[in-house]
């Protein structure tokens, strides 16, 4: 089974690069480097990554048009290919909504937006000089002056049916939010696979992979308290309502929005009950874990890609729990 590392941003880029060489070592599929506003930066962070391991491939996710222009993300995914050459990956997306709005970036015409963005990143990528008159963006002719080794698979990130169209039409895969319940998961899979259909009904359908929120450790409950602080970071942006409700369980998220923008995060987690967890995250004993694994990758996600809570000795047993898949 194919599994990816996903890092959040939220330690320190020292355990992370750490985590990162444990992962290479296990022989783990892919690193996924998250941008979240205000935390470690993905593109800088993934550098590091490359520069720390051998084989596995890093994936900065996701570059988002509201924050880097288009020739912004290619000159980074291109540098980055040519010091580590096929070991690079991409991923595109709106990014966090509520992040955004709080650094005073709004997201608007996502689905235009990501069409348009994804259109010129391709071109700069392949060398092309790029004229482009869109509704979102205009490029007046501008060429990278060296480009990647092989063309770089480029997932989108998608949580509504839109995007997930979207990336199943225009992208090489698409990736899901940590949090994700199996249930929605499987609803996402049917949607890459409808998007895909407008683009050639006898090609496969893109990847599905996500990020799945991971705690293990041997006592079931300090594992599932691990979890409760980034599903309540996560859970407070709106998009994620279908979601929670696929889970079978319910969150105030308007209450959990105003604890998050206090920074109350004991008080954000008291929003987040145990169901929540145990519906949307990997959390309990190594083997309660690989059996909830188990379930995700049923549902139709194709790569999942842990993403390690709890203490740095916690995250550490994450890692080590590929070795068991």
């Amino acid at each position: 089974m194919r599994v990816g590392l996903c890092f959040d941003g939220f330690y320190s880029i020292t355990e992370m690069v750490e985590l990162a060489q444990l992962a290479d070592r296990i022989g783990m599929h892919s690193i996924w480097m998250s941008d979240h506003l205000c935390f470690r930066d993905s593109v800088a962070s993934s550098m590091a990554f490359l520069a720390r391991t051998q084989k596995i491939l890093v994936v900065p996710a996701p570059l988002t048009p509201y924050s880097r222009h288009p020739i912004i993300s290619a000159m980074a995914l291109a540098t980055m290919d040519e010091f580590a050459p096929g070991r690079v990956w991409a991923t595109t997306g709106t990014g966090n909504a509520a992040a955004l709005a709080e650094a005073g970036m709004k997201v608007t015409r996502p689905l235009k937006t990501m069409r348009e963005y994804m259109t010129i990143l391709r071109k700069f990528l392949a060398g092309e000089t790029v004229q482009f008159a869109g509704e979102i963006f205009n490029v007046n002719g501008a060429k990278m002056a060296f480009t990647p080794s092989a063309p770089l698979p480029i997932y989108m990130t998608a949580v509504k049916d839109g995007m997930l169209r979207l990336s199943g039409e225009i992208g090489d895969g698409a990736l899901l939010s940590a949090g994700c319940a199996p249930a929605y998961i499987a609803r996402c899979a049917a949607e890459v696979r409808r998007g895909a259909e407008r683009r050639d009904p006898a090609l496969k359908a893109p990847d599905v992979g996500g990020f799945i929120a991971t705690a293990v450790s041997a006592d079931a409950r300090e594992a599932i308290d691990a979890s409760k602080s980034f599903l309540a970071y996560i859970f407070r942006n709106k998009h994620h309502a279908d979601n929670i409700r696929a889970g079978g369980g319910s969150v105030d998220q308007e209450g959990l929005a105003a604890a998050i923008t206090r920074r109350d995060w004991e008080g954000a987690k008291k929003y987040i009950s145990d169901d929540v967890v145990r519906a949307h995250s990997i959390s309990g004993t190594p083997a309660e874990c690989v059996k909830q694994l188990e379930t995700f990758v049923a549902a139709g996600l194709a790569l999942p890609i842990l993403l390690p809570m709890g203490t740095p000795e916690a995250r550490k047993r994450a890692v080590e729990l590929a070795k068991q898949l």
